[in-house]
């Protein structure tokens, strides 16, 4: 595969999704939340512009000294609540908003690792950062790569400090693609990290699954909770049809999907 593989090729272009991913804590709580956020390419601009669309004066695309502004689950308060909602809004209605065919999707689909069962430094043969890179390993090919199974995908994960090579983490990835799902087409093309502050998306995707984190590892209960935090996270989960985020949701459900890894979980083949 040439090196600007990434470059989508005319017949080849409508395949190509851009996943941006991000994670919750990997060592405060139980649970670790990895998500992926799979947008077409061929509507990712038009994804990005709407986001910004939903945004209003809580919450500013950039400061007044002209450095971005993130929207992020941790900054999310009573003041800025309305805004929020109307961006998460926004994701959950975009592709009927914006007549996405049928033959494309627009969806989160996260792992959850409970790291009491699953810990990252024992996965990892005693390295954390090798167990996070099994588990971003499992996001991106048994999870996004079988439910995408003709896409063909830029990932660009959030800005971190690792050892490991992306190259070498992308072709394992794509070895990963050919032994286990039969794929002779290099779908992952890309694999580099990007910045929050220049892509909506990113910040879209760290809501979303700090909503999941929240309920997941006990804040939601708790007596003390941030009130605007509980009705974000009951706004989105409301939105997703998740009952229960301590279960599997459906495989078929669009939006946002959750599976837990706690030491058993599969990936059913279909």
């Amino acid at each position: 595969m040439p090196r600007d593989s990434w470059v989508p090729l005319p017949h080849e272009a409508d395949r190509f999704y851009q996943v941006y991913i991000d994670e919750s804590s990997q060592t405060k709580h139980r649970y670790m939340v990895l998500g992926g956020l799979c947008v077409p390419l061929s509507h990712s601009a038009m994804f990005e512009a709407d986001i910004i669309d939903h945004r209003d004066d809580t919450t500013p695309v950039l400061k007044p000294d002209g450095t971005a502004k993130l929207m992020k689950w941790e900054k999310a308060t009573g003041y800025n609540l309305t805004a929020y909602k109307r961006v998460v809004d926004a994701y959950f209605t975009f592709p009927k908003r914006y007549r996405l065919p049928t033959t494309k999707s627009l969806g989160t689909h996260c792992i959850a690792v409970d790291t009491s069962k699953k810990a990252l430094k024992t996965t990892g043969d005693g390295d954390v950062e090798i167990g996070f890179a099994k588990e971003f390993y499992f996001l991106c090919v048994p999870t996004i790569g079988n439910r995408l199974k003709r896409g063909l995908f830029h990932l660009y994960p959030d800005r971190r400090t690792t050892k490991q090579s992306l190259d070498e983490a992308r072709n394992i990835m794509n070895a990963g693609a050919r032994k286990y799902n039969g794929r002779t087409d290099w779908p992952y093309r890309e694999l580099r990290f990007q910045d929050p502050e220049v892509k909506q998306s990113l910040q879209v995707v760290d809501i979303l699954i700090g909503a999941v984190a929240y309920h997941l590892n006990g804040h939601y209960q708790k007596a003390e909770a941030n009130p605007a935090k509980k009705k974000l996270c009951e706004h989105i989960l409301r939105w997703a049809k998740i009952t229960n985020p301590a279960v599997n949701t459906p495989w078929y459900r669009p939006r946002l999907t959750i599976l837990h890894r706690d030491g058993t979980a599969r990936i059913t083949r279909k």
